[in-house]
């Protein structure tokens, strides 16, 4: 057999396992160095070479880049939920949409998850935040739990992770070493990818609710394990102090002249001063946070260091020239191919970080960094919430739901949308950058 074909069979069954591992709950950390070995093996390289210079140099150079970014974001998101200044947030948002309609509720359930998550929170701190709110509205109103996950995931995991310029999230800064961008890259693209996944997750999300409705199935229901029950702080700080630590992230990042990393950690500190009077131990809450960045930061470097070994194989070069050869705009293979990355990795920044190491140089020759930025964005956004995807798996944990029954609206808000909203985004990047 070609050795070309035998490669590429071999990172199948890597990724196949990869998957299927994900999904049963094995470390990452322990899966994707034996499966590295695997596809090197299967592909006749040495394992030394593909350990040391696949897995391990790919594993180094994404902490090397990004570790003080999840450091500052984890810290800083830890400060907003210790304080409850994200509860504040939450509340306030909450008053002015009124909880008087069904439609009035899922919006501001996407809205509030928006503003936290554009405000810097983690999606890990947010959901901590919106379950002990969103359970008390959605059972007086009788609205099946399972919506609840599809907005939520709307609000965290679409326009604010990917789309938005701007956005302090991770997904957004790590095309930028690679491209010499700034947050800001793709604006337009960004705006109208927005324009459109927000009103078709909320179109569907109102009507799975009226399915549900029709067959007289309300919150008790659907409302699964509810574990994660609300424990009241003593005191909350005002809402307009609560909003001052993300709107100065927000400003540092996007309009003064200092680093990502500076902006953050400028951003921490401030956090920190403001809202100290309502941390009941300052220390442990910073503690906490930078203990907390140790598993994101190490899984999805895992992620990429596996892509690492694959990267160096014929097996790869045998897909490179498959899906570089795709015809018409470079970006449309380009897409693709960031689509599969993060399908496979069932993680948008583990998809987005192999795909920027290894084809962001072929492709930022042809194209305009601020378009491959934003498109590259997006698409990291589409496949990246399959069944195995640690923010999913996580996400419904919390919420108390299975896959079974709350699966079905974050596939379709989290991934029909956002591969709907890149046609569009796509779109408008071919017309007005050519």
């Amino acid at each position: 057999m070609d050795l070309q074909l035998l490669s590429l069979i071999g990172i199948v069954v890597g990724l196949s396992l990869l998957i299927i591992f994900a999904m049963k709950g094995y470390s990452l950390l322990i899966v994707t160095p034996v499966l590295g070995v695997l596809v090197a093996v299967v592909s006749q390289i040495d394992i030394t070479e593909a350990l040391k210079t696949g897995y391990m140099q790919s594993f180094v150079n994404f902490v090397e880049r990004y570790f003080l970014l999840f450091l500052f974001g984890a810290i800083f998101g830890k400060v907003m939920e210790d304080s409850g200044a994200a509860t504040s947030i939450a509340r306030g948002i909450l008053k002015v949409t009124g909880e008087s309609s069904r439609i009035a509720v899922i919006f501001a359930m996407v809205l509030i998850t928006g503003v936290l998550t554009y405000g810097g929170v983690s999606v890990f701190v947010v959901i901590f935040t919106m379950i002990p709110i969103a359970r008390p509205v959605f059972k007086k109103l009788d609205i099946p739990w399972p919506i609840f996950a599809g907005a939520f995931f709307l609000g965290c995991g679409t326009f604010t992770m990917t789309m938005l310029p701007g956005s302090p999230q991770i997904q957004n800064l790590i095309p930028i070493p690679y491209l010499g961008t700034t947050p800001t890259a793709g604006a337009l693209i960004g705006v109208v990818a927005t324009l459109v996944v927000i009103p078709f997750g909320l179109w569907w999300l109102w009507r799975e609710d009226k399915k549900y409705t029709s067959k007289n199935i309300g919150y008790e229901e659907t409302k699964g394990n509810t574990r994660f029950d609300y424990e009241e702080k003593e005191s909350y700080p005002p809402f307009l102090l609560s909003l001052l630590p993300p709107a100065l992230l927000i400003i540092l990042l996007n309009f003064t002249p200092f680093s990502i990393e500076i902006s953050l950690g400028l951003s921490v500190i401030v956090a920190g001063l403001f809202l100290r009077k309502y941390l009941t131990n300052p220390l442990q809450t910073f503690n906490t946070g930078a203990m907390n960045v140790a598993a994101p930061i190490l899984n999805t470097s895992a992620v990429v260091a596996f892509g690492g070994v694959v990267i160096i194989t014929s097996g790869f070069n045998l897909v490179e020239s498959a899906v570089m050869s795709i015809p018409g705009h470079p970006l449309i293979a380009f897409s693709i191919a960031t689509n599969i990355m993060s399908g496979i990795t069932g993680s948008t920044s583990g998809g987005l970080g192999i795909a920027m190491e290894a084809l962001s140089g072929h492709y930022k020759t042809m194209i305009d960094p601020e378009v491959l930025h934003r498109i590259a964005t997006i698409s990291s956004g589409g496949l990246d919430s399959l069944p195995h995807s640690g923010a999913v798996v996580t996400g419904l944990t919390v919420m108390g739901l299975t896959h079974k029954m709350g699966y079905k609206p974050v596939f379709f808000v989290n991934i029909v949308a956002p591969l709907l909203a890149l046609v569009f985004a796509m779109a408008v990047a071919i017309i007005f950058y050519g």
